[in-house]
């Protein structure tokens, strides 16, 4: 079932509209395995769980959403641009409190 509005995605520099629950479990068997970690799982439980009927779609496409938000993965279509850019500067900066290196 889809979802209404895609959910646009990056991995390896491609742009992947993420439309229902069978597209994001998909999607996520194709995460790279040294990134797998609890939100990983969480967004994988949940799509399995919808596929099983056992949640709302809606739901497991939240915690997908979620997923994509905290990996940094989630592409804003008018800001993809900027997102990318903004992403760039802040990993050259060190974190708050911490000197940086030497």
């Amino acid at each position: 079932m889809k979802t209404g509005v895609p959910l646009k995605v990056r991995m390896d520099e491609q742009i992947e509209e993420i439309e229902t629950v069978s597209e994001a479990a998909d999607f996520l068997q194709r995460w790279p395995l040294e990134r797998r970690g609890h939100v990983y799982r969480s967004a994988l439980n949940a799509c399995s769980a919808a596929i099983a009927a056992q949640i709302s779609e809606a739901d497991a496409m939240k915690v997908f959403t979620g997923f994509a938000r905290v990996t940094g993965i989630l592409v804003d279509g008018d800001s993809l641009d900027m997102t990318m850019e903004a992403r760039t500067v802040q990993s050259r900066m060190p974190k708050q409190g911490r000197q940086a290196p030497k």
